[in-house]
């Protein structure tokens, strides 16, 4: 094994991040079968194997597309380490995404740069902890508080807070990236109108279909510049 002295500070980041991420994971996946292991030692209740698939079949055929779609397309943004610790704590799109896009936005570095890996972790840390601490607060006042909110104002809530957080993650990166937030827009609008708002493959097909026409052309030099063929600059490192 190579010796981790002659590793440069991004390898060494994403090993170690790959490691701790993976042994969490598997950690919190083992948690989760953690209440049905407890039905099944104490009153000896447990789902036969037809039941738990046939649900698990339910669960995936409406979120199944997610399984891909999500880790694809939040890693550029969030980096290694932020992709880890929001698929382990969710509330992904309306939580870490915009703490991770904000926090590089505001300290100028570059998204999917090893600097902006760094940020986003913090950014991501950051929202944990603002999260833990506002479900706290709602845990113990929330109730009385919504109890006094007109059915107008909960309808408002339920209805635009995930789009109004989306909209403002999109004009965030339409700065960054005029062009390909066009394609995105282009490939959404196009999906739509072929496939009559059939939604089953919404995400997947658009996030696809971006990926592809945005690669095309970064190669033909028409989106960014690879004039350097993917090369890190080594004037930057000791």
């Amino acid at each position: 094994m190579e010796n981790n002295s002659t590793l440069s500070f991004e390898e060494r980041w994403r090993l170690k991040s790959s490691k701790i991420g993976m042994i969490m994971i598997g950690f919190i996946i083992v948690l989760m079968f953690g209440p049905i292991i407890y039905l099944k030692l104490a009153y000896g209740v447990f789902p036969t194997w037809d039941v738990a698939l046939t649900a698990w079949g339910t669960i995936a055929a409406a979120f199944g597309v997610y399984y891909f779609v999500e880790p694809l397309s939040y890693y550029p943004i969030l980096g290694i380490t932020g992709t880890y610790m929001a698929f382990t704590a969710g509330s992904i799109s309306d939580i870490r995404m915009p703490a991770s896009s904000v926090a590089q936005e505001t300290t100028g570095v570059k998204f999917g740069s090893p600097e902006g890996s760094v940020i986003s972790t913090i950014g991501v840390a950051g929202s944990l902890i603002t999260t833990l601490s506002v479900v706290f607060i709602t845990a113990i006042a929330g109730t009385s508080i919504v109890g006094f909110l007109p059915d107008s104002i909960l309808v408002a809530l339920k209805s635009y807070t995930i789009p109004a957080v989306f909209g403002a993650t999109y004009v965030l990166f339409c700065k960054f990236s005029p062009k390909l937030s066009f394609i995105i827009i282009v490939s959404t609008v196009l999906y739509l109108l072929i496939s009559g708002v059939n939604y089953g493959l919404y995400m997947i097909v658009c996030v696809v279909v971006s990926v592809i026409i945005a690669r095309a052309l970064y190669k033909k030099g028409i989106l960014g510049d690879n004039s350097s063929g993917g090369k890190r600059d080594e004037s930057s490192e000791g």
